[in-house]
């Protein structure tokens, strides 16, 4: 097999392409794409904690840490004790948090679309079908 025919070259080469798109997208919200990442997980679990929001995302805590840093700056995100167990630290959107997370998550949602165009909805399930299979597979040690 050639090397311009192997998988992994197509799901990297879309993944780059995609990712950049998605940059260029969230930038209009005046955040980054992992920092779109972040509000997404924080709008479906409020109150998650560092460490967890750092393995939903697969990032480092370090990493995660640095990108809470900036998110609270812009006053987009609150780091409060956890009201029974105080040594928890909760996060959460803050107002404003909410509403930049819904314009950049408005803008992804218009990417997703274009990147579906002249594809039916049965082709879109393939397409997270094969992609999920891929994970999957990729996820599957020793083989």
């Amino acid at each position: 097999m050639h090397y311009s025919e192997r998988l992994l070259i197509h799901i990297k080469q879309a993944e780059r392409i995609t990712q950049a798109a998605k940059e260029a997208a969230v930038r209009e919200a005046g955040i980054t794409a992992a920092q779109q990442a972040a509000l997404a997980v924080l709008s479906e679990n409020p109150g998650i904690n560092a460490a967890e929001l750092a393995r939903k995302l697969s990032v480092t805590p370090q990493t995660m840490n640095s990108l809470l840093g900036r998110l609270e700056a812009r006053g987009l995100v609150a780091r409060t004790p956890h009201p029974i167990h105080g040594t928890l630290i909760e996060i959460r959107l803050t107002e404003r948090g909410e509403e930049v997370f819904a314009q950049a998550d408005a803008l992804v949602a218009k990417l997703d679309a274009r990147l579906a165009e002249g594809l039916t909805p049965d082709e879109v399930a393939a397409v997270r079908d094969l992609l999920a299979r891929i994970v999957r597979n990729a996820g599957t040690p020793g083989r």
